[in-house]
């Protein structure tokens, strides 16, 4: 976990305790399509070397927000994908710096997280084992992530605006499973007996941001330990299983703002 992961974090943890609304904040965020192939490419996330793409259950997206105050400004970024990447992300800051004449965002200003689909295209990742099921790197795949996570970077630094930031956290039931929940217990009784909801982590926790002025939604985070394989490994259509679909509900209920980014808490990718 790196310095920005650990700062973000206990910033949120500081806000949470003391249950109240950030001002002073400003706020933008973009939202572009990183769908990539959707047909013959092996998917990221089972390693099952036939499951390969025949079509679109749903196209894939990045979710960026840009959140500043008067001393710094970070970029946090979800994308309907298996995990994130460290080459994606080293060409997304090029993009940026080409595009904007400007270094202002930087490695260690961007923070991306997968939501862990297991129904997108494979070959993006720079690692050898990463690219076994799917024959080798896949330009077309790697080429949309980055210039889709770019450009929703790009179009969050163009509306940044005066924000409010509420904070909120609630326990959500019978929604996720344990996958092994056999093995679960074989940890010892005084560990278990620390959690009272049982074998998952039902906590949700939810960032919202609201214009200050108008407080018309600009968009939600949201954070909550579900596995992204409601579509199993026998599906062939390209899908942003179940946060990618929560995210689509919402955009259409909110009607224009940018989504709602599912991000993983037990198994989210931050690079």
């Amino acid at each position: 976990m790196n310095y920005l992961t650990i700062s973000i974090l206990s910033i949120l943890s500081f806000f949470i305790i003391i249950n109240q609304v950030v001002i002073g904040i400003r706020v933008g965020s973009g939202i572009y399509d990183i769908t990539g192939p959707s047909v013959e490419i092996n998917f990221m996330g089972y390693a099952v070397p036939g499951q390969r793409g025949s079509g679109i259950h749903q196209r894939l997206r990045a979710r960026s927000y840009i959140i500043e105050n008067d001393d710094e400004r970070v970029v946090f970024v979800s994308i309907d994908c298996g995990m994130a990447s460290d080459l994606v992300k080293t060409y997304v800051v090029n993009y940026l710096n080409d595009k904007l004449s400007s270094n202002i965002y930087n490695n260690d200003n961007i923070m991306i997280s997968g939501t862990h689909t297991h129904s997108g295209p494979a070959g993006f990742l720079q690692y050898v084992l990463f690219q076994v099921t799917s024959l080798g790197f896949v330009h077309e795949t790697f080429d949309s992530l980055v210039t889709g996570i770019s450009e929703s970077i790009l179009k969050a630094h163009y509306n940044l605006q005066q924000s409010n930031v509420y904070i909120n956290q609630g326990k959500l039931y019978n929604t996720n499973i344990n996958r092994s929940p056999t093995s679960y217990l074989l940890n010892p009784q005084e560990e278990r007996d620390q959690y009272i909801d049982g074998d998952t982590d039902k906590t949700m926790l939810l960032m919202k941001f609201t214009n200050e002025l108008t407080n018309e939604p600009i968009g939600v985070i949201n954070w909550f330990a579900v596995h992204g394989t409601s579509m199993n490994n026998t599906n062939t259509l390209v899908s942003g299983d179940n946060k990618g679909y929560a995210s689509y509900l919402l955009e259409r209920e909110i009607n224009g703002a940018p989504s709602e980014t599912g991000i993983q808490t037990g198994l989210g990718d931050f690079v």
